[in-house]
């Protein structure tokens, strides 16, 4: 299930608009390693914007969005609502990604087909914005993103938590040859016993159909599985 991680939601005071040659984006700054799935945004429309992209990406050392999607999704900007009230509207963000703690990155929004007449405005508040951990950028046509540190957008980011693998340890090596036996519990055959630094051989003292490793190993080390 997913869960909402970073985000600011209250104090919109203004909105900002997005179309061809405008984009904007809010960076933020997880305190957790997740993998983002979606983010949620207050937004409304002018006209006609069509398709709306979101993306995450990196950031550089100015802070900047930086670099190729991370992940990305889209929305059809021309079902948002008209005018004001803005609407919260969540875009999922294909695969997702996953995400470092104590890392920079930026909710890049772009409407390509929009224009001044069909647009797409974002929420925001330049009065008194207290998410410290990121801010509003824009991106005007070839020029470079510029930081607003006075002004943040709403927005929320969900995801999950980032699930490792076990490791296991498991005999690794370059054996001369093996075979499988049926160990027969009649003293003849040994199994291997032990831990990691040493081996020994001894007797099964069990029985039952259980199978154990036999031939010439030239050498052994511990793996992960």
């Amino acid at each position: 299930m997913a869960s909402r991680y970073e985000y600011y939601i209250t104090g919109d005071t203004d909105a900002w608009l997005v179309y061809s040659v405008r984009l904007e984006a809010q960076t933020f700054t997880p305190s957790t390693a997740h993998k983002i799935t979606s983010v949620k945004l207050l937004l409304y429309r002018i006209g006609s914007p069509g398709t709306l992209t979101v993306s995450i990406r990196a950031t550089n050392g100015s802070g900047h969005p930086t670099g190729a999607d991370l992940c990305s999704g889209t929305t059809n900007g021309n079902t948002l609502h008209y005018g004001v009230p803005a609407e919260w509207r969540e875009i999922t963000l294909g695969a997702g990604y996953n995400l470092s703690a104590d890392t920079k990155y930026a909710i890049v929004v772009s409407a390509p087909n929009g224009d001044l007449s069909n647009c797409v405005y974002w929420r925001g508040d330049k009065t008194n914005p207290t998410y410290w951990n990121g801010c509003r950028e824009n991106k005007f046509g070839a020029e470079d993103w510029i930081s607003f540190t006075d002004i943040d957008f709403m927005f929320e980011e969900w995801g999950e938590a980032i699930v490792t693998a076990t490791a296991y340890d498991t005999m690794v090596g370059s054996p001369t040859s093996w075979l499988w036996e049926k160990c027969d519990y009649d003293g003849a055959e040994k199994c291997p016993v032990g831990a990691e630094t040493g081996w020994i051989w001894n007797e099964p003292t069990s029985g039952g159909p259980d199978k154990t490793p036999q031939g010439s190993p030239i050498s052994f080390s511990w793996g992960s599985e």
